[in-house]
């Protein structure tokens, strides 16, 4: 038996017990994104809107605001991409400022409704009670009030302009993202992990920064890109009718409104600005959708390819 032994441990010297070699850290980031072919699309196109939302005006040909006649009705050309409007400007001008509107449009928004409502309804979620009351039936209220009237009246207030519609529009992520919230800490908070903190001696507050928050980032980011695409069409919608950007102003919405009449003869003056909302808006969907499979590991492989 001892002979036996000792040969054992002499073959266990020889071999060489090696870890298998680690991927590179952008192999592995990449890979859930390869996986799914859609949702790589829509992170593309959501970089892409993000970058020229920033440096689109800087890097556009022409002042969209411009006027030449020369101009005017341009067909498509390697001088105006895009062709041109009735006044002359550059349509891909205006279609690069346009993203720089629609961008801070939906920033404001994130930062002014679907933030705080993340927190409200985290918090509803998780303490209850009075908390949970109070901001339930305050959202219920507001989502009984016509919405449209609420923008006449914020409108009449403040004046015509994005700051009334930032100001609607927020408030509507707010409860809106308060409810999704609300049910996911809700669900969170009755799980075994937050049973076994407590037993331990974790306070409420670790257990809601430690553990909840981290679980419900996922949702967060999921519901973030739905926010941003909403955003982006409810500011082209209410520019459409005149209660967004001021006339004159580059905006995807506004351009398809001032144009419209000329729409039949010329459809490339609504062309244009159509495809840039309806990609960017397809971008954050598939994003949004993509995210949802890759980060909940119930949902792992519902939008990606069948193993």
């Amino acid at each position: 038996m001892a002979t036996i032994a000792r040969e054992r441990v002499a073959m266990a010297q020889q071999e060489s017990w090696e870890l298998p070699p680690q991927r590179p850290w952008l192999a592995r980031a990449l890979r859930p994104w390869l996986e799914n072919p859609a949702g790589f699309i829509g992170l593309f196109v959501v970089i892409a809107f993000v970058v020229l939302g920033i440096i689109g005006p800087l890097i556009a040909p022409y002042d969209p605001r411009a006027i030449d006649i020369g101009a005017q009705y341009a067909s498509p050309s390697w001088e105006h991409p895009f062709g041109g409007t009735k006044l002359g400007q550059d349509i891909f001008s205006r279609i690069l400022d346009g993203a720089r509107l629609s961008l801070t449009f939906g920033i404001a928004v994130m930062i002014f409704g679907f933030i705080p409502g993340t927190v409200l309804g985290i918090a509803s979620g998780y303490f209850g009670r009075w908390v949970d009351y109070a901001i339930q039936r305050s959202g219920e209220a507001w989502a009984a009030i016509p919405q449209l009237p609420v923008l006449f009246i914020v409108i009449a207030a403040i004046g015509p302009g994005l700051k009334a519609v930032v100001i609607v529009i927020g408030i509507g992520a707010l409860f809106g993202g308060s409810r999704l919230l609300r049910v996911v800490a809700l669900v969170e908070k009755h799980k075994e992990y937050v049973f076994a903190a407590r037993s331990v001696g974790a306070t409420e507050w670790d257990i809601l920064r430690r553990y909840i928050v981290p679980n419900v980032m996922p949702f967060v980011l999921v519901g973030l890109s739905s926010v941003f695409a909403v955003a982006i069409i409810a500011e082209a919608t209410l520019s459409f009718l005149g209660l967004g950007a001021e006339t004159g102003t580059p905006g995807w919405g506004g351009d398809l409104a001032s144009n419209q009449r000329d729409a039949i003869q010329r459809p490339m003056l609504v062309l244009w600005p159509g495809l840039a909302i309806s990609i960017v808006v397809l971008g954050f969907n598939l994003l949004g959708d993509t995210l949802r499979d890759i980060l909940d590991p119930r949902l792992r492989g519902s939008t990606g390819p069948k193993k």
